[in-house]
Protein backbone atom coordinates (compact mmCIF):
# COMPACT_ATOMS: atom_id res chain seq x y z
CA UNK A 1 0.00 0.00 0.00
CA UNK A 2 1.35 3.45 -0.90
CA UNK A 3 2.24 5.87 1.85
CA UNK A 4 -0.44 8.64 1.94
CA UNK A 5 2.26 11.23 2.64
CA UNK A 6 3.87 10.35 -0.68
CA UNK A 7 0.61 11.18 -2.45
CA UNK A 8 0.03 14.47 -0.65
CA UNK A 9 3.39 16.15 -0.26
CA UNK A 10 5.35 17.70 -3.13
CA UNK A 11 3.12 17.13 -6.12
CA UNK A 12 0.18 14.85 -5.15
CA UNK A 13 -0.54 11.63 -6.98
CA UNK A 14 1.71 12.60 -9.89
CA UNK A 15 4.73 12.09 -7.70
CA UNK A 16 3.65 8.49 -6.95
CA UNK A 17 3.48 7.47 -10.60
CA UNK A 18 7.11 6.21 -10.77
CA UNK A 19 6.54 4.20 -7.58
CA UNK A 20 3.37 2.68 -8.98
CA UNK A 21 5.15 1.76 -12.21
CA UNK A 22 7.96 0.13 -10.25
CA UNK A 23 5.58 -1.85 -8.05
CA UNK A 24 3.62 -3.08 -11.08
CA UNK A 25 6.83 -4.09 -12.81
CA UNK A 26 8.05 -5.97 -9.74
CA UNK A 27 4.68 -7.72 -9.43
CA UNK A 28 4.89 -8.74 -13.08
CA UNK A 29 8.38 -10.13 -12.63
CA UNK A 30 7.30 -12.03 -9.52
CA UNK A 31 4.37 -13.54 -11.37
CA UNK A 32 6.54 -14.49 -14.34
CA UNK A 33 9.13 -16.06 -12.09
CA UNK A 34 6.48 -18.05 -10.28
CA UNK A 35 5.06 -19.38 -13.55
CA UNK A 36 8.13 -19.87 -15.73
CA UNK A 37 11.12 -19.10 -13.57
CA UNK A 38 14.47 -19.72 -15.28
CA UNK A 39 15.64 -23.28 -14.79
CA UNK A 40 12.45 -24.28 -13.02
CA UNK A 41 11.81 -28.07 -13.18
CA UNK A 42 8.89 -30.16 -12.08
CA UNK A 43 9.13 -33.21 -9.93
CA UNK A 44 10.83 -34.02 -6.62
CA UNK A 45 14.08 -32.42 -5.59
CA UNK A 46 16.18 -35.39 -6.52
CA UNK A 47 19.55 -33.77 -6.04
CA UNK A 48 19.02 -31.98 -2.73
CA UNK A 49 22.16 -33.54 -1.24
CA UNK A 50 24.37 -32.92 -4.25
CA UNK A 51 26.27 -29.59 -4.50
CA UNK A 52 24.72 -27.29 -7.03
CA UNK A 53 27.80 -27.22 -9.30
CA UNK A 54 27.82 -31.03 -9.48
CA UNK A 55 24.16 -31.64 -10.19
CA UNK A 56 23.13 -32.89 -13.63
CA UNK A 57 21.81 -30.08 -15.78
CA UNK A 58 18.94 -30.06 -18.25
CA UNK A 59 19.04 -32.62 -21.00
CA UNK A 60 19.68 -31.55 -24.57
CA UNK A 61 16.06 -32.17 -25.41
CA UNK A 62 14.86 -29.93 -22.58
CA UNK A 63 17.38 -27.21 -23.43
CA UNK A 64 16.22 -27.20 -27.04
CA UNK A 65 12.50 -27.15 -26.18
CA UNK A 66 11.13 -25.89 -22.87
CA UNK A 67 14.41 -24.27 -21.81
CA UNK A 68 14.71 -22.32 -25.02
CA UNK A 69 11.06 -21.37 -24.85
CA UNK A 70 11.48 -20.02 -21.33
CA UNK A 71 14.51 -17.95 -22.39
CA UNK A 72 12.62 -16.57 -25.39
CA UNK A 73 9.63 -15.78 -23.19
CA UNK A 74 11.84 -13.82 -20.79
CA UNK A 75 13.31 -11.95 -23.76
CA UNK A 76 9.85 -10.97 -24.95
CA UNK A 77 8.81 -9.94 -21.43
CA UNK A 78 11.90 -7.81 -20.90
CA UNK A 79 11.55 -6.22 -24.32
CA UNK A 80 7.92 -5.36 -23.63
CA UNK A 81 8.91 -3.95 -20.23
CA UNK A 82 11.60 -1.75 -21.75
CA UNK A 83 9.32 -0.65 -24.59
CA UNK A 84 6.60 0.48 -22.17
CA UNK A 85 8.38 1.52 -18.98
CA UNK A 86 11.26 3.58 -20.37
CA UNK A 87 9.18 5.90 -22.64
CA UNK A 88 6.61 6.36 -19.89
CA UNK A 89 9.27 7.20 -17.34
CA UNK A 90 10.92 9.54 -19.86
CA UNK A 91 7.62 11.42 -20.12
CA UNK A 92 7.16 11.92 -16.38
CA UNK A 93 10.82 12.44 -15.42
CA UNK A 94 11.09 16.16 -16.42
CA UNK A 95 8.10 17.03 -14.25
CA UNK A 96 9.55 15.11 -11.33
CA UNK A 97 12.90 16.86 -11.68
CA UNK A 98 11.21 20.25 -11.91
CA UNK A 99 9.26 19.59 -8.71
CA UNK A 100 12.42 18.54 -6.92
CA UNK A 101 14.33 21.58 -8.17
CA UNK A 102 11.56 23.84 -6.89
CA UNK A 103 11.53 22.01 -3.57
CA UNK A 104 15.31 22.34 -3.16
CA UNK A 105 15.12 26.00 -4.19
CA UNK A 106 12.50 26.77 -1.56
CA UNK A 107 14.57 24.96 1.05
CA UNK A 108 17.67 26.97 0.05
CA UNK A 109 15.71 30.21 0.34
CA UNK A 110 14.47 29.26 3.81
CA UNK A 111 17.93 28.19 4.99
CA UNK A 112 19.56 31.23 3.39
CA UNK A 113 17.16 33.57 5.15
CA UNK A 114 18.24 32.18 8.51
CA UNK A 115 21.95 32.34 7.70
CA UNK A 116 21.62 35.87 6.32
CA UNK A 117 19.93 37.12 9.48
CA UNK A 118 22.68 35.55 11.58
CA UNK A 119 25.68 36.76 9.58
CA UNK A 120 24.73 39.65 7.28
CA UNK A 121 21.73 41.57 8.60
CA UNK A 122 23.71 43.51 11.20
CA UNK A 123 25.56 45.35 8.41
CA UNK A 124 23.35 45.09 5.30
CA UNK A 125 20.01 45.43 7.05
CA UNK A 126 17.32 42.99 8.11
CA UNK A 127 15.49 43.49 4.82
CA UNK A 128 18.68 43.92 2.74
CA UNK A 129 18.07 47.66 2.65
CA UNK A 130 21.69 48.50 3.46
CA UNK A 131 23.34 49.85 6.57
CA UNK A 132 26.80 50.28 8.01
CA UNK A 133 29.61 48.43 9.74
CA UNK A 134 32.33 49.48 12.21
CA UNK A 135 35.35 50.93 10.44
CA UNK A 136 38.21 48.41 10.24
CA UNK A 137 40.59 51.09 11.49
CA UNK A 138 39.92 51.43 15.25
CA UNK A 139 41.24 55.00 15.17
CA UNK A 140 38.47 56.08 12.78
CA UNK A 141 35.04 56.62 14.32
CA UNK A 142 33.19 57.01 11.02
CA UNK A 143 31.10 53.94 10.13
CA UNK A 144 31.81 52.06 6.93
CA UNK A 145 28.74 52.06 4.62
CA UNK A 146 27.32 48.65 3.74
CA UNK A 147 25.39 48.68 0.45
CA UNK A 148 21.82 47.53 -0.01
CA UNK A 149 21.54 44.01 -1.40
CA UNK A 150 17.87 43.97 -2.39
CA UNK A 151 18.68 45.64 -5.71
CA UNK A 152 22.14 44.26 -6.44
CA UNK A 153 20.99 42.55 -9.65
CA UNK A 154 19.53 45.78 -11.02
CA UNK A 155 22.61 47.76 -9.98
CA UNK A 156 24.96 45.49 -11.90
CA UNK A 157 22.65 44.67 -14.80
CA UNK A 158 24.62 46.80 -17.27
CA UNK A 159 27.90 46.79 -15.38
CA UNK A 160 31.25 46.62 -17.16
CA UNK A 161 32.98 45.05 -14.15
CA UNK A 162 30.44 42.36 -13.15
CA UNK A 163 29.22 39.86 -15.75
CA UNK A 164 27.65 37.32 -13.38
CA UNK A 165 26.04 38.76 -10.24
CA UNK A 166 25.72 35.40 -8.52
CA UNK A 167 29.42 34.67 -9.06
CA UNK A 168 30.27 38.18 -7.86
CA UNK A 169 28.34 37.68 -4.60
CA UNK A 170 29.86 34.23 -4.14
CA UNK A 171 33.43 35.49 -4.54
CA UNK A 172 32.72 38.28 -2.05
CA UNK A 173 31.29 35.87 0.53
CA UNK A 174 34.02 33.28 0.03
CA UNK A 175 37.05 35.58 0.07
CA UNK A 176 35.75 38.76 1.70
CA UNK A 177 37.37 42.09 0.83
CA UNK A 178 40.73 42.86 2.34
CA UNK A 179 40.91 46.15 4.17
CA UNK A 180 37.14 46.43 4.59
CA UNK A 181 34.72 45.14 7.24
CA UNK A 182 33.61 42.46 4.75
CA UNK A 183 35.22 39.31 6.14
CA UNK A 184 35.63 35.97 4.42
CA UNK A 185 32.81 33.56 5.32
CA UNK A 186 33.99 30.39 3.60
CA UNK A 187 35.62 27.66 5.66
CA UNK A 188 38.32 27.46 2.98
CA UNK A 189 39.19 31.11 3.60
CA UNK A 190 39.06 30.96 7.39
CA UNK A 191 35.33 31.56 7.80
CA UNK A 192 32.61 29.39 9.29
CA UNK A 193 30.23 28.69 6.42
CA UNK A 194 30.21 25.66 4.15
CA UNK A 195 29.73 25.92 0.41
CA UNK A 196 26.11 24.83 0.85
CA UNK A 197 25.43 27.56 3.41
CA UNK A 198 27.00 30.21 1.19
CA UNK A 199 24.95 28.98 -1.77
CA UNK A 200 21.79 29.20 0.35
CA UNK A 201 22.58 32.80 1.36
CA UNK A 202 23.10 33.78 -2.28
CA UNK A 203 19.86 32.07 -3.30
CA UNK A 204 17.99 33.97 -0.60
CA UNK A 205 19.51 37.32 -1.62
CA UNK A 206 18.59 36.76 -5.26
CA UNK A 207 15.06 35.65 -4.31
CA UNK A 208 14.13 38.99 -2.70
CA UNK A 209 15.35 41.40 -5.35
CA UNK A 210 13.16 44.48 -5.71
CA UNK A 211 14.77 45.79 -8.89
CA UNK A 212 14.34 49.31 -7.58
CA UNK A 213 17.29 51.69 -7.76
CA UNK A 214 16.72 54.93 -5.82
CA UNK A 215 16.93 58.04 -7.93
CA UNK A 216 19.87 60.33 -7.27
CA UNK A 217 18.87 63.24 -5.07
CA UNK A 218 20.73 66.13 -6.66
CA UNK A 219 19.73 68.40 -3.80
CA UNK A 220 21.79 66.28 -1.42
CA UNK A 221 25.00 67.53 -3.07
CA UNK A 222 24.16 71.21 -2.90
CA UNK A 223 26.77 73.08 -0.90
CA UNK A 224 29.14 70.10 -0.66
CA UNK A 225 32.67 70.69 -1.82
CA UNK A 226 34.80 68.22 -3.73
CA UNK A 227 36.74 67.56 -0.53
CA UNK A 228 33.51 66.72 1.32
CA UNK A 229 32.37 64.38 -1.45
CA UNK A 230 35.78 62.71 -1.65
CA UNK A 231 35.79 62.12 2.11
CA UNK A 232 32.31 60.61 1.95
CA UNK A 233 32.64 58.38 -1.11
CA UNK A 234 36.35 57.82 -1.81
CA UNK A 235 38.45 58.18 1.34
CA UNK A 236 37.54 54.81 2.84
CA UNK A 237 39.40 53.06 0.04
CA UNK A 238 41.85 55.69 -1.25
CA UNK A 239 42.74 57.42 2.03
CA UNK A 240 41.76 60.80 3.37
CA UNK A 241 44.38 62.59 1.26
CA UNK A 242 44.61 60.06 -1.57
CA UNK A 243 47.52 58.18 -0.02
CA UNK A 244 45.89 54.83 -0.75
CA UNK A 245 44.35 52.25 1.52
CA UNK A 246 42.21 49.44 0.14
CA UNK A 247 42.39 51.09 -3.27
CA UNK A 248 45.53 52.48 -4.93
CA UNK A 249 47.07 55.82 -4.01
CA UNK A 250 45.89 58.77 -6.09
CA UNK A 251 48.70 61.21 -5.31
CA UNK A 252 50.20 60.91 -8.79
CA UNK A 253 47.28 59.42 -10.74
CA UNK A 254 47.29 62.41 -13.11
CA UNK A 255 50.99 61.92 -13.84
CA UNK A 256 50.40 58.23 -14.56
CA UNK A 257 48.09 59.23 -17.37
CA UNK A 258 50.27 61.87 -18.99
CA UNK A 259 49.76 64.99 -16.88
CA UNK A 260 52.35 67.78 -17.10
CA UNK A 261 52.03 70.53 -14.46
CA UNK A 262 53.25 73.07 -17.00
CA UNK A 263 50.66 72.08 -19.59
CA UNK A 264 47.04 72.67 -18.43
CA UNK A 265 45.65 70.81 -21.43
CA UNK A 266 47.47 67.61 -20.40
CA UNK A 267 44.98 67.11 -17.56
CA UNK A 268 42.20 66.27 -20.00
CA UNK A 269 43.14 62.60 -20.39
CA UNK A 270 43.58 61.74 -16.67
CA UNK A 271 40.34 63.55 -15.83
CA UNK A 272 38.50 61.50 -18.47
CA UNK A 273 39.99 58.25 -17.16
CA UNK A 274 39.02 59.07 -13.56
CA UNK A 275 35.49 60.02 -14.61
CA UNK A 276 35.19 56.70 -16.46
CA UNK A 277 36.25 54.83 -13.32
CA UNK A 278 33.73 56.77 -11.23
CA UNK A 279 30.90 56.12 -13.65
CA UNK A 280 31.59 52.45 -14.39
CA UNK A 281 33.66 51.15 -11.50
CA UNK A 282 36.82 49.15 -11.90
CA UNK A 283 37.80 45.56 -11.28
CA UNK A 284 41.41 44.50 -10.98
CA UNK A 285 42.12 40.75 -10.47
CA UNK A 286 43.10 40.01 -6.89
CA UNK A 287 41.84 43.33 -5.54
CA UNK A 288 38.56 44.57 -4.13
CA UNK A 289 36.47 45.97 -6.99
CA UNK A 290 35.69 49.65 -7.15
CA UNK A 291 31.89 50.05 -7.44
CA UNK A 292 30.28 52.25 -10.05
CA UNK A 293 29.03 55.60 -8.79
CA UNK A 294 26.78 56.49 -11.71
CA UNK A 295 23.75 55.54 -9.58
CA UNK A 296 25.05 57.43 -6.55
CA UNK A 297 26.67 60.68 -7.74
CA UNK A 298 25.50 63.30 -10.21
CA UNK A 299 27.85 64.30 -13.05
CA UNK A 300 28.44 67.62 -11.28
CA UNK A 301 29.38 65.85 -8.03
CA UNK A 302 31.87 63.67 -9.94
CA UNK A 303 33.39 66.80 -11.47
CA UNK A 304 33.88 68.29 -8.01
CA UNK A 305 35.59 65.10 -6.82
CA UNK A 306 37.92 65.11 -9.83
CA UNK A 307 38.68 68.79 -9.19
CA UNK A 308 39.62 67.91 -5.61
CA UNK A 309 41.84 64.99 -6.69
CA UNK A 310 43.66 67.36 -9.04
CA UNK A 311 44.50 69.69 -6.13
CA UNK A 312 46.75 67.17 -4.35
CA UNK A 313 48.58 65.77 -7.38
CA UNK A 314 52.32 65.23 -7.10
CA UNK A 315 55.05 64.35 -9.57
CA UNK A 316 57.85 61.85 -9.42
CA UNK A 317 55.71 58.71 -9.28
CA UNK A 318 56.22 55.51 -11.31
CA UNK A 319 57.17 56.15 -14.92
CA UNK A 320 55.03 55.05 -17.82
CA UNK A 321 57.62 52.37 -18.64
CA UNK A 322 57.20 50.87 -15.17
CA UNK A 323 53.43 50.62 -15.40
CA UNK A 324 53.15 49.78 -19.08
CA UNK A 325 52.31 53.23 -20.40
CA UNK A 326 49.11 55.27 -20.13
CA UNK A 327 46.01 53.75 -21.71
CA UNK A 328 44.07 55.64 -24.33
CA UNK A 329 40.76 57.05 -23.14
CA UNK A 330 39.01 55.10 -25.90
CA UNK A 331 40.36 51.85 -24.45
CA UNK A 332 39.23 52.85 -20.98
CA UNK A 333 35.76 53.62 -22.31
CA UNK A 334 35.56 50.14 -23.85
CA UNK A 335 37.02 47.96 -21.13
CA UNK A 336 36.55 49.67 -17.80
CA UNK A 337 39.94 48.41 -16.58
CA UNK A 338 41.74 51.67 -17.10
Amino acid sequence: MLDPILLVEGGGSGRAVPVIILLVALAGFALAYFIVGPGKRKGPKRYADIPLAMRPYHSDEELETTGMERAMAWGVALSAFAALFLPLYWLIEPDRIERNVQQFYEQDVADGRVEYQNACASCHGTNLEGGSAPHPDPDIDVAWPAPALDNIVARYEDSEIVEDVREYIELTLVHGRDGTPMQAFSVASGGVFSDQQISAIITYILSVQTGEIPEIDAEAFVGQSGEDLFAMHCANCHGQVGQGRVGPQLLNVFERYGWDPDDPDSAETPRAVIRHALENGRRVPGEAPMPAFDQVLTPDAMTRIIDHIETFQETGGPSFAQIGGPPRVAEADEGGND
